[in-house]
């Protein structure tokens, strides 16, 4: 069986708190680059990520969350990995 999967990306702002501006009702939002991270979506597989493939164990996962389907075998699962981020300037 060959894993059914595609690729997306994940982007995440980097901020502080909300600083209130003195005088108005305002806020201003202090940001520092982006994160962007690599997801692999599996439709359906039957083999789970090695610990050696996360961070701190020699591999570029920052984490996996995978559910058993439902199947006589038992041994059918689906879920997403999530790479390591990189760091990007903002876009509009």
């Amino acid at each position: 069986m060959s894993d059914a999967s595609f690729t997306t990306q994940q982007y995440r702002l980097r901020a502080g708190g909300p600083m209130p501006i003195k005088g108005v009702s305002n806020f201003v939002l202090h940001t520092f680059m982006g994160e962007e991270s690599d997801i692999t979506v599996i439709l359906c597989t039957q083999s789970l990520p090695k610990s050696s493939e996360f961070r701190g164990q020699g591999g570029d996962l920052v984490s996996a969350n995978f559910s058993r389907m439902l199947s006589t075998e038992g041994t059918i699962f689906s879920g997403q990995k999530v790479g390591a981020p990189k760091y990007v300037e903002e876009r509009d």
